[in-house]
Parts: C-alpha cells; sequence; structure tokens
C-alpha cells in the first residue's frame, strides 16, 4: 500500500477516492448478484457487498468457529460502518440485502405471539389449579414457563437490552443501525453513572464473544458465558470525528470497526434495473442458509480447521503485517489499528471460507483451502486502505474531507490531459474543454469552477502570455493519478499469475489469481532466529 494513500497531498485538504472493492475475493455468481444490487439502487458495489459480508457473519454467528490455532478460535462477528454522505441510497440497498433477517424476525415474532397467547391460557389454568390444589393440600402442578423470543437482530436498543436478547440466543444477535452515530450517542446514556464505558467495555468483549456478567439485584443479573454482537450501519463523513474520543482508541474500541468509505463514482441517474429475480433470490438463499446453521454437540460451535497451505500463507502474511509495522516508523500513526486487522483477517477468512464451499455444493466444516486464505489477503489489502484514510479523517478533525463530484472530475481531467499534453502550466481552458465535451451546454462548466477547485487539490496556479491555467509537477501528477485514478484502482497486490489451477476449487470459475503480499523483505534486515525477510519496500 502506497504511502500517498495514506494522507492528502501537501497543500490540500481533500482524502483520496475511495479504491472500488476489489474484483474476484466473492465467488463468481455471488459477485454477479451484488452487482445487480448496485446498479439496482446506483450505488458503488462496496455498499451491498459490505452488507452481505456483514449479514453472513453475524446470521452465523457462534455457530462455526475457525481454529487459528489450538489456543485461538475466532467467530465471524465484526463491526462494520459504510462512511457515505447522506442521499446516496446506501440504505435501500443494505435493506434489501438484509430482508432474509426481516422476514425471518417478523416470522420469529408472530410465533412468539402465539406461544404468548398459548402461555397465557396455561397460566391461567394453573392458577385455577394451583389454587385448587392448596385448598385439598395436594401437590400443585408445575407452572408454566414463560416463553421466550430467540430475536436475531436488534435496531434502537441499549446494552442492557442486547444483554437480555443474548442470554436467550448463544448464536448471537446482529445490531443493525441505519445511522450508527445515534447508537454511539446513545452508549451510557442510560448508565447510573452517566459514562459510556460500561457499554463499550462490553462490546470490547462481545466482538471477541467473551462473556458479560452484570451483578445487581436478583433480578436483573445476567451471565452470557458467550456473549457474541454483530454491528453494521452507516455514518456520514462529517460527523465521524465527533463520534469517537482519544480513549477510544487506546480501549480498542475504534480499532474493531472496519470503516468503508463509498463515493459515487457516477451521477446516479435513473434506471429500469431491480434487484429481484434470480440474482436477489440467490443473495437471499445465502443468508437463509446461514441463518438455519445449527450448532454441533452440547451446543458448541463446530470448529473448521486451516489446511496445511492455508497454515503456510496464513502465516507469511502475519509475519509480513507485524514487519512492516515493525520496520516502518511512518506507520506509527496505525499501531493500535494493525492487530485487530490481524484479527478481522481470521474472521472474514471464515466467511470468504463458507461463501466458497457454498458455491460449490460442499460443506462448510471442510478444512480452509489456501486459496480462499488468498483472497481474503486481496479483501485485507482494500480494508487496510480503507481503514488508515478514515484514521487520517479522525486523527485531522474536520481539516480533512471528501472529494465534491467537481473537485474529482477536475483532478481526473487533468491526469488524463497531463499524459497527452505534457505541459508544465496546463491552460484552465484545455481543463474545460475536456470537461464539457459531449456534454449539453447547459450542464457546461466555466472556467471559474475550474478555478477554484486547484487549490483544494493543492495545485499552484501561473499564467502564460495568453491565459491563466494549473502548475504541473511530477508530484502532483502523481499524487492525482493514485487519488482519482482514470481507471479502476488497482489494490496494492502483486505477484497475480494466472488463474489457480487447483483440480479440489477448479469447479468454481469464481477463484482468482494467486497473490503475493505488497511487502517484500529486504536482504539486508535480519532478524534472531536468522531468517532472512523479504524486502520492505513497496511496489
Amino acid at each position: 500500500m502506497s504511502d500517498m494513500a495514506l494522507m492528502p497531498s501537501e497543500g490540500s485538504n481533500l482524502l483520496p477516492s475511495p479504491a472500488s472493492f476489489p474484483e474476484g475475493v466473492l465467488p463468481a455468481r455471488i459477485e454477479e448478484s451484488l452487482s445487480v444490487a448496485a446498479s439496482a439502487y446506483t450505488v458503488p458495489f462496496a455498499v451491498p457487498a459490505v452488507t452481505f459480508l456483514a449479514v453472513i457473519g453475524a446470521a452465523v454467528g457462534r455457530t462455526r468457529g475457525l481454529e487459528v490455532k489450538p489456543s485461538w478460535i475466532t467467530h465471524p462477528n465484526l463491526y462494520w460502518a459504510l462512511v457515505a454522505r447522506s442521499g446516496m441510497g446506501k440504505s435501500p440497498c443494505s435493506n434489501a440485502i438484509l430482508k432474509p433477517i426481516h422476514e425471518r424476525e417478523n416470522t420469529s415474532f408472530n410465533e412468539h405471539k402465539i406461544e404468548l397467547d398459548t402461555y397465557e391460557l396455561e397460566l391461567r389454568e394453573w392458577q385455577g389449579s394451583f389454587a385448587r390444589a392448596q385448598r385439598k393440600n395436594d401437590t400443585p402442578p408445575e407452572k408454566p414457563i414463560y416463553p421466550t423470543w430467540e430475536q436475531i437482530y436488534v435496531e434502537d436498543s441499549t446494552t442492557q437490552a442486547v444483554g437480555s436478547i443474548l442470554s436467550n440466543n448463544p448464536r448471537g444477535i446482529l445490531w443493525y443501525r441505519d445511522e450508527l452515530s445515534g447508537m454511539l450517542a446513545d452508549l451510557g446514556r442510560y448508565d447510573n453513572k452517566g459514562g459510556d464505558g460500561g457499554d463499550k467495555a462490553r462490546l470490547l468483549s462481545a466482538y471477541d464473544c467473551g462473556p458479560w456478567k452484570v451483578s445487581r439485584s436478583t433480578k436483573d443479573a445476567l451471565h452470557i458465558p458467550h456473549a457474541c454482537v454483530s454491528i453494521f450501519g452507516t455514518v456520514q463523513p462529517a460527523l465521524l470525528p465527533s463520534l469517537f474520543k482519544h480513549k477510544d482508541t487506546v480501549s480498542g474500541f475504534l480499532p474493531r470497526f472496519l470503516f468503508i468509505r463509498c463515493e459515487q463514482e457516477a451521477p446516479p441517474l435513473w434506471t429500469s434495473e431491480s434487484f429481484d429475480g434470480e440474482p436477489a433470490k440467490h443473495i437471499h438463499e445465502l443468508v437463509y442458509k446461514a441463518l438455519d446453521l445449527s450448532f454441533g454437540s452440547d451446543n458448541s460451535p463446530c470448529i473448521i480447521k486451516l489446511s496445511d497451505a492455508a497454515k503456510r500463507d496464513v502465516k507469511d502474511w502475519y509475519d509480513n503485517q507485524v514487519l512492516v509495522h515493525w520496520y516502518q516508523p511512518q506507520l506509527e500513526q496505525f499501531e493500535a489499528l494493525a492487530p485487530k486487522l490481524r484479527g478481522a483477517f481470521f474472521k472474514l477468512c471464515l466467511i470468504i471460507h463458507m461463501l466458497d464451499c457454498w458455491s460449490m455444493g460442499k460443506s462448510e466444516l471442510c478444512p480452509v483451502h489456501h486459496e480462499s486464505v488468498q483472497r481474503t489477503i486481496i479483501l485485507m489489502e482494500w480494508l487496510q486502505e480503507q481503514q488508515r484514510q478514515v484514521w487520517t479523517l479522525l486523527s485531522a478533525g474536520n481539516k480533512f474531507q471528501e472529494a465534491s463530484a467537481i473537485e474529482r472530475r477536475v483532478a481526473k481531467a487533468i491526469v488524463e490531459l497531463s499524459t497527452k499534453l505534457n505541459l508544465s502550466l496546463l491552460p484552465t481552458s484545455k481543463i474545460v474543454e475536456f470537461l464539457n465535451r459531449d456534454l449539453p451546454v447547459s450542464f457546461h462548466i466555466i472556467p471559474d469552477a475550474v478555478g477554484k477547485t486547484y487549490k483544494k487539490l493543492g495545485i499552484e496556479t501561473g499564467r502564460n502570455s495568453k491565459e491563466r491555467g494549473a502548475k504541473l509537477t511530477p508530484e502532483i501528477i502523481g499524487t492525482l493519478s493514485k487519488y482519482f485514478s482514470t481507471e479502476k484502482p488497482v489494490i496494492g497486490v502483486i505477484g497475480v499469475t494466472k488463474p489457480f489451477k487447483s483440480e479440489e476449487l477448479q469447479s468454481d470459475k469464481s477463484m482468482t489469481p494467486k497473490v503475493t503480499p505488497i511487502f517484500k523483505a529486504s536482504s539486508d534486515v535480519t532478524v534472531k532466529n536468522d531468517h532472512k525477510i523479504n524486502n520492505l519496500q513497496q511496489k
């Protein structure tokens, strides 16, 4: 991952445009179905893709676990936050992916109401029988048990309420909040101590499916051996800096969130395309399949292991990540983030493995194949870039902002024109002409509007004998090329060769090219065990 992708350019207060969700990470049919959703709701592909990953992880919950090593079992629950401006259409798209969750919850609630009606009848009968037994000095009948409702998701809730739900649901729960800012603001609101430390401490534990214990009155006492919570929602970029405090970084609360920046890549024009039929059916069937998974013997999670080849890939990637942060001081600002991303890798690896198996009609209980690990590596490289951009935004308060549509258009025009004209001063008129080509006159941009974007893009203005324009240097062009690429962004991964040839996974056409981590070792760096580290230089 390039350092240029981490921070805004000198003189600019704009964050780079986020890279697109990497192709080939998901099985082909899933990717095609989610592409239909993205087109139907005119949103970036990352919106339905990330929603789908979040929902699958939450639906599986604690029923399945990945054995990273005998002393380390992890589950696929994660904390996701889509970072995008209001009005993009992310909520309708996410709700379309969440439809099976809503339907299953509605069915469960209706069944619970019937059970409640039955309980009320049995309770009245029991009260009469109990009174008669007392009068006759007979053994009283057993009191009917109050039916519990096994919920699978909550929206507007508190950690206390979530704890009560988890006490009846060992699988875990999805905490879905369309606006995460509301959920985060509510943490601690109902705490008698007036702080959010208790609520956040519980969510810290729930990320790792750890225990929750509440010891107050006998009635309110709770002990949940394995509280499993998944979080998914959206947040607006301008609100992010005010939602988290410095102690959230130190405590590990902030690093547990996976932030996904989304920007409109093109005007969201009207489309007759709809997310229904086979594409929607395929996605919803996979969510139902995850919801229908059950625990193993003794109500324990079914454990999935890594194959030997997968273990080797995991070790190489893991060591690589540790060494990069150890030897590159410019990454020190992300020191608190790195360990949590390494942990999230295994949660994602379990999700990718299960989707691979289901796409081929295989049981998810088979060992994780190394090719699933390699695609998870590609996904993690993209997620790392996303997290570092958002952490840059958080650390700078409201100093930095996302580029507007006109700023992105001007930047891309400069990048494309600079390769053709090779000028140190690019006339504004040339940029205006480029932007207005093939557009109706009513949509034409004027030179003043282009000139106003220069400062925000960190570009100095100049003048030749005829007109004003943008002063270009190789550094400016290089930065703009990485910030606002005119082509689909390429994730920072090298070593891409031919598609996989393994017979075991050959039936799945979604398998992606082999990947080598982007960081290599330098021959002059040696660790204590005399093992040579490849080059730390980035591609």
